[in-house]
């Protein structure tokens, strides 16, 4: 039953009943008959009136209120671009066409930006589909190159063997990504007394092998005295691994990889990896971190990885406070420095 209909029964029925409880009561009263109709009538017009009155506030609430439910129905039915309607009166239709909107905001906010990442999430795994077609095929080739005889003498081997190691290395790095994508999280990350070159040593460490065999040299500048101070120590390790991991990548053999630290007057600690690789457009640069998004669709073919070690660093650092700086110049090279502050730990 619609509110008009209740509406309308309900002030029938008062009217009905408040006159026949007059009449009982007029009669009780000793009026005659002429008494008793004329104060019923002028009873009846009375209540009349009164029913147009209330009728003339609360017909337009209930249009307003059909104009909502038709407003939910086209909702329900999934149509969010839908015109506002202004409601004004009374207070409470229009704090409930308020928060209705609202609500239809922030369902096509989210509406939108699952399409996104849904998009994100395909266009990842096509990238990872087509990254993982070159190691497989040359771990396969060269497989069955040594199962066949195919490739004869010690030095042909030796090649070989390298090529299986180099490429099993590559899916581990693009699976290792992937991990790293699938358990980046919101949530606070434990922080841990960091002492700087403590920090640095493992991770260079972990590409001094890689540094040798393309006769590079890592070099580091920092101050002779960075205090210890309090963040995620796997966090940070992981933002200037895939730092370093990305100059590594984009600069030719034989040219340095500088690693700079400062610490200003502001207890902000900036970390830079400078190389001289081969630069990143201006107009791409605001773009490099996001999930899908290649500088260059051939870059990967020639160097490898899945293309996620900039996102994950991006996300990483916005998780512990951090943000990355990037300056670079094509045909020279690139600078991407990430910068946060710091608590220094108190002994």
């Amino acid at each position: 039953m619609t509110i008009r209909k209740q509406l309308f029964i309900s002030f029938i029925s008062s009217i009905v009943i408040s006159t026949l409880f007059l009449l009982v009561l007029y009669k009780m009263m000793w009026f005659d008959v002429h008494q008793t109709l004329v104060l019923t009538a002028f009873s009846l017009i009375s209540s009349l009136i009164t029913v147009m009155i209330a009728m003339t506030f609360l017909v337009p609430t209930i249009h307003r209120l059909e104009k909502l439910n038709l407003q939910t129905q086209k909702v329900s039915e999934g149509h969010f671009n839908i015109e506002k309607i202004d409601i004004h009166t009374p207070r409470e239709l229009s704090e409930l066409n308020d928060s209705f909107y609202y609500m239809v905001e922030r369902v096509q906010d989210q509406m939108v930006q699952i399409q996104e990442e849904q998009t994100e999430k395909v266009h990842m795994i096509q990238n990872l589909a087509h990254d993982l077609k070159t190691p497989l095929a040359s771990i396969k080739s060269y497989s069955e190159a040594l199962k066949d005889g195919v490739i004869q003498g010690e030095e042909a081997e030796r090649h070989a063997h390298q090529v299986l190691i180099t490429q099993s290395e590559r899916l581990s790095q693009m699976f290792d990504d992937l991990t790293a994508v699938m358990t980046l999280s919101d949530a606070s990350r434990p922080q841990s007394a960091i002492q700087m070159d403590q920090l640095l040593v493992p991770i260079f460490d972990a590409f001094q092998q890689r540094i040798e065999q393309e006769h590079r040299q890592l070099d580091l500048r920092m101050p002779k005295q960075i205090p210890r101070f309090k963040q995620d120590k796997v966090a940070l390790e992981r933002i200037i691994s895939n730092l370093i991991d990305n100059a590594l990548k984009f600069s030719h053999s034989g040219t340095p990889i500088i690693v700079e630290i400062e610490e200003d007057d502001t207890h902000q600690i900036s970390i830079s990896v400078i190389d001289q690789g081969i630069g990143i457009a201006t107009e791409e640069i605001p773009f490099i971190f996001d999930r899908t998004y290649r500088v260059e669709q051939s870059r990967n073919l020639q160097t490898g990885g899945s293309g996620l070690g900039l996102y994950i660093a991006q996300s990483l650092a916005e998780q512990i406070g951090a943000h990355i700086e990037v300056e670079s110049e094509l045909g020279k090279g690139t600078k991407m420095t990430v910068r946060f502050s710091i608590i220094e730990e108190t002994k």
